[in-house]
């Protein structure tokens, strides 16, 4: 018989679960679906973001390929006019190391000539010597002005190749340097890719679990209301008044209160604000028959009195009793705490005569 009580009790205090906690639930349930939609627009946003790095990515991709290709081409360039200007260069040289020949082989000729003018040997100051060295000097002098024009065009034409040189060689530079700034711009928005991805996958499974959870709740709330309407049926207690489990603010009373929008939900008991970690007292004496976590009741103690009457404590951050112990009245059974769907440090107390919830206030001392 008594453990069909205790059965009673149990099965009770989830009607009482559920009219206390039902607008919790509904505060609750309101939340989760408010998180979803802000976590499905979060989804939204984070594919919007990662078209947009795709999109960027794609672009720095195709203007590294431009780039390496003109790089490709602009050393292919800058080698054909590297060749080229080493090739005036030495065309350059040729000429220069040809007027030096001339100019020396000249001023030989001059020399040698006036050496032997002032020898006792043959007579070059006779006309037709004369002629000679103004031959060979005119020719000479001639050879000397040609290649020094040709000189002056390859010199040209070399700084003209140098200045090409120096240009390829910056713009094969500045796409090298390009290239480097894609690739680094690649990097960084394949990282970002890899991380919107993830967010991706984090925000889905977000939403799924959130699905999950609303509809969880859905359920529970649709068990909840359909517990609702049992009005506990109330009677008088005819032995001498028990004691308090512990002393403080009446923070919610036994009976119905509404909770907004007309909306009532019945409380079993009466909740008594006090510090987390109070002793918590054994109204009577009696037997302990429960003493384990209880859903919403959290830690919860149940004592049999033995006369019918059953004291119910919960909410408790320790149990000090087990099942099956003995206890007296004003006997520590427990620490309060905050444990179960307390929204407070507090004691969620009922009495129950044959498993039925009455006002514990009237036998209270």
């Amino acid at each position: 018989m008594r453990n069909i009580l205790i059965i009673l009790i149990l099965m009770m205090l989830m009607v009482k679960l559920g009219s206390d906690e039902l607008s919790d639930k509904e505060k609750e349930l309101r939340k989760v679906k408010a998180e979803l939609e802000n976590t499905e627009k979060r989804i939204k946003e984070t594919e919007a973001q990662k078209k947009k790095t795709q999109a960027d990515l794609n672009r720095n991709a195709n203007l590294k390929k431009q780039a390496d290709s003109k790089a490709k081409t602009l050393q292919k360039t800058e080698r054909v006019v590297q060749d080229s200007l080493l090739a005036a260069n030495r065309r350059v040289q040729i000429v220069e190391s040809t007027l030096e020949e001339l100019k020396g082989f000249l001023n030989n000729q001059l020399g040698t000539y006036v050496r032997k003018s002032r020898s006792n040997g043959a007579d070059y100051s006779h006309p037709k010597h004369r002629n000679v060295l103004k031959r060979l000097i005119y020719n000479t002098k001639r050879n000397i002005d040609i290649n020094e024009g040709f000189q002056a065009v390859l010199i040209q034409d070399k700084e003209i190749k140098n200045r090409e040189f120096v240009k390829v060689k910056r713009e094969l530079n500045t796409e090298k340097s390009r290239s480097k700034q894609y690739d680094k711009q690649i990097k960084n928005l394949t990282q970002q890719d890899q991380k919107l991805t993830q967010q991706q996958r984090d925000l889905q499974n977000r939403i799924t679990k959130l699905k999950g959870d609303a509809a969880a709740l859905e359920n529970l709330i649709n068990q909840l209301t359909a517990g609702q309407g049992k009005t506990p049926s109330s009677y008088q207690f005819t032995t001498k008044k028990i004691g308090w489990p512990v002393r403080g603010k009446i923070v919610r009373s036994y009976g119905e209160e509404t909770k907004g929008q007309n909306n009532s939900v019945i409380s079993n008991g009466i909740d008594i604000a006090v510090p987390e970690g109070t002793s918590v007292l054994a109204v009577d004496n009696g037997e302990v028959v429960f003493a384990d976590r209880y859903g919403g009741q959290g830690r919860l103690i149940i004592i049999d009195h033995k006369n019918g009457f059953f004291s119910v404590y919960a909410y408790n951050s320790e149990l000090v009793v087990g099942k099956g112990a003995s206890v007296k009245k004003g006997q520590v059974i427990a620490k309060s705490g905050m444990t179960g769907s307390a929204s407070q440090p507090s004691l969620h107390f009922e009495l129950r005569k044959d498993g039925v919830a009455v006002n514990p206030l009237p036998y209270l001392e």
